[in-house]
């Protein structure tokens, strides 16, 4: 199965773009996609990618956001499966995250989740200013 996913975080000035994603089957709850996303992401994270020099259309568009970025990611990540899944659900639970699902708001980690061949995911991560108060 097909579907697209769309990362936003609150305050980037980003586009948001659509990412294909390819399911093996279809979740039948969020907690179930949500699984298979967080353990894709952390394959991706723990893979090693080797120093690659941009191509000058790469430097282009990057200079056209206004910042010229030679890696992408500035450290090791030496998580295991079982705490990325922890992470993930201490930060649905806590609010840092909302799902959309076809537009459509899922609060419900185990509730039923209908996924169609084209179905956009939308992760928006909430990011709140800490400290302003103390």
């Amino acid at each position: 199965m097909n579907i697209y996913f769309i990362r936003k975080r609150i305050g980037n000035r980003k586009e948001l773009g659509r990412h294909p994603f390819t399911l093996d089957e279809a979740p039948s709850t969020l907690r179930q996609l949500l699984t298979v996303f967080t353990l894709h992401g952390l394959r991706e994270a723990q893979t090693v990618v080797g120093d690659i020099p941009l191509t000058e259309a790469e430097i282009a568009a990057q200079a056209e956001e206004g910042r010229v970025k030679f890696a992408s990611r500035y450290g090791e990540n030496h998580d295991t499966p079982e705490r990325a899944l922890q992470v993930m659900l201490q930060a649905f639970a806590d609010g840092l995250v909302r799902i959309f699902v076809d537009e459509e708001d899922v609060t419900e980690l185990d509730a039923a989740l209908s996924l169609k061949e084209g179905s956009e995911v939308v992760f928006l991560r909430l990011t709140f200013l800490t400290g302003l108060m103390w």
